[in-house]
């Protein structure tokens, strides 16, 4: 059965050794991860947990089973990448010189905005979808550009903005 890449997203309670436990099961299960990325929540020791995988879907149930039995986690959910709502966010190291190059049009074109500046470059930033990144990305390639860094996928889970008694719930049954 051919792997699909899906957003994982696992809420879970902090403390030492969560990712390795997460990582673990997927490790062993051999779904290999390609990004992976732990927050804090509004609730206080809450962490939202988003990794990118590449799974058969035969593979997803047991898993999504398999980390819901870990104490710690709250809620499990998958959802295929593109169905999901991503965002990331991108650094973009620049010879300053673009300021006064055609390219820089492509700045102001995607909305990318300078975080920095220096005698000799310029730190552009960009939040996105993926797509919005790639073609950013596209039209600032060059003579220009010295390092490109991204941050791991953000994604609107449904485990999102769950209350505590979503917990108390799942502990009771």
């Amino acid at each position: 059965m051919k792997a699909i890449k899906y957003i994982l997203t696992v809420r879970a309670g902090d403390r030492p050794g969560l990712l390795h436990l997460i990582t673990g099961v997927l490790n062993r299960k051999l779904i290999p991860v390609v990004s992976l990325t732990a927050a804090p929540t509004d609730v206080y020791d809450i962490v939202l947990i988003t990794m990118e995988v590449e799974a058969s879907e035969r593979a997803l149930e047991p898993l999504l089973l398999k980390l819901e039995n870990i104490v710690e986690v709250y809620g499990a959910e998958a959802v295929p990448h593109e169905e999901a709502v991503c965002l990331r966010s991108t650094f973009f190291k620049m010879d300053k010189e673009i300021l006064s190059s055609p390219q820089a049009k492509a700045v102001s074109k995607w909305e990318a905005q300078i975080v920095h500046m220096d005698q000799d470059t310029v730190l552009l930033a960009k939040s996105g979808s993926e797509t919005v990144i790639r073609r950013l990305y596209n039209e600032l390639e060059g003579p220009y550009l010295m390092a490109f860094s991204q941050t791991d996928v953000i994604t609107n889970s449904k485990l999102m903005g769950e209350g505590q008694s979503s917990v108390i719930n799942r502990l009771a049954a």
